[in-house]
């Protein structure tokens, strides 16, 4: 039986990335996400203690996704993709902490009753004048519907199955039987899904991703 080979995987996998094969996410999920997972755990939940497991997944997601984006930077022969997919992850764990994303998705797990489905009550009486910080509230929540609406079907739907979950995310098992796509891919939609939102929100002035 021939011995595994690391470099010659890593070389695999970086033609995949520069042949377009978006399969090769699926790869450097299950062969790398663990360890970089393990390792961001390491350092901002348990040494730190400044993300929660569930936000280091969400860190994870969004790298991966970032990792398809700089796909024709990577340069195999400077460092190994494992080390390049951990530089990139952990640059987005120090991006969500200098913007707060992490809290302000900790307070959304907390609040999912609906809340991008949630609509004025015409018929409650005007309580008066909002304050700033109010306002404020109403238009971030207004634009997030208004961009998880926008999201391509697949990535919408697990976004909202996502807010209505009872634990951090829903299920990737459920959520591949219920649209058809293998569960590696959920990772992958959802960490897309949550770049878009990032972006378009930071886009309209608010940063509270």
């Amino acid at each position: 039986m021939s011995k595994h080979d690391p470099s010659e995987e890593n070389t695999r996998l970086a033609i995949g990335l520069l042949d377009d094969d978006e399969s090769t996410l699926e790869e450097i999920l299950r062969l790398y996400g663990p360890v970089v997972i393990r390792a961001l755990h390491n350092k901002y939940t348990k040494r730190l203690a400044v993300l929660k497991y569930e936000d280091i997944e969400d860190v994870v997601a969004i790298a991966i996704h970032r990792v398809w984006e700089a796909r024709k930077q990577y340069d195999d022969t400077k460092q190994s993709l494992r080390v390049w997919f951990y530089c990139i992850a952990e640059n987005v764990a120090k991006d969500v902490l200098k913007c707060g994303w992490h809290r302000a998705m900790r307070l959304e797990r907390t609040n999912r009753q609906d809340w991008l489905d949630e609509k004025p009550d015409r018929s409650a009486p005007d309580s008066g004048p909002r304050t700033g910080a109010e306002k404020k509230e109403s238009k971030a929540l207004a634009d997030l519907q208004e961009v998880v609406s926008s999201l391509p079907d697949d990535q919408r739907r697990i976004v909202l199955a996502d807010a209505a979950a009872r634990d951090d995310v829903a299920s990737s098992d459920f959520l591949a039987d219920e649209l058809g796509i293998p569960a590696a891919h959920i990772r992958v939609y959802r960490g897309r899904a949550m770049e878009k939102i990032r972006k378009e929100m930071r886009r309209r002035g608010h940063d509270i991703l």
